[in-house]
């Protein structure tokens, strides 16, 4: 997989699911040879909602042996990108405006060296609230070596560990067993759908 090419289009996929939507989808796309598993993440709210989807991606990552896992998600930040000229005339600005919190739209690949991170702000139509752009924000284009990156991302650390030898069960696998037994949402993922040309 060529990576840098790969978190180019896999940000054109993401804005292309947004555009025209009132809320971006939070979602991961498993992502191996010519095939990707798209799943919808509904909640990241609690500790074991993050732990449940980080053994979910796993799963779905070892079921097709992939080599890397993107996800999609909108969130809050205070994080601005204002140009110096903007920030001389501020006295012109609402500081109110300035101070509150932007709509964004992250895209992060994960592979088993790297992790890519791309922040948009997503622009939407005044009258309708509906996406219809997206600008982007440096300061949240990020990668990161596998180890170091943020913690906001510790649930997804058991992502790509090492396989287990032939036969030895480990307790991630008795989880995942478990996990495949009881969460509808990972049997609904592992039929396959085409890629969308991300690799």
């Amino acid at each position: 997989m060529n990576q840098p090419m790969a978190i180019e289009e896999l940000v054109s996929v993401a804005q292309a699911e947004a555009m025209g939507e009132l809320d971006a989808p939070m979602m991961a796309i498993v992502l191996s040879g010519d095939q990707s598993y798209d799943l919808p993440i509904n909640s990241l709210e609690t500790d074991a909602d993050k732990a449940r989807w980080g053994l979910i991606l796993r799963a779905a990552r070892e079921h097709v042996e992939a080599d890397a896992v993107a996800l999609l998600y909108p969130a809050w930040t205070t994080i601005r990108n204002k140009p110096e000229a903007a920030v001389a005339t501020s006295e012109a600005s609402n500081d109110d405006e300035a101070a509150s919190p932007i709509d964004t739209l992250f895209v992060q690949l994960h592979t088993r060296d790297r992790i890519y991170w791309r922040g948009f702000e997503q622009i939407r139509d005044p009258r309708h609230q509906r996406i219809i752009g997206f600008r982007g924000i440096h300061a949240l284009f990020s990668d990161y070596e596998r180890g170091q990156e943020p913690k906001v991302t510790e649930w997804l650390t058991t992502l790509f560990e090492p396989l287990p030898c032939d036969g030895e069960e480990t307790d991630v696998d008795r989880e995942l067993a478990l996990l495949l037994d009881e969460e509808p949402e990972v049997s609904a993922a592992l039929y396959p759908r085409q890629m969308r040309a991300l690799h």
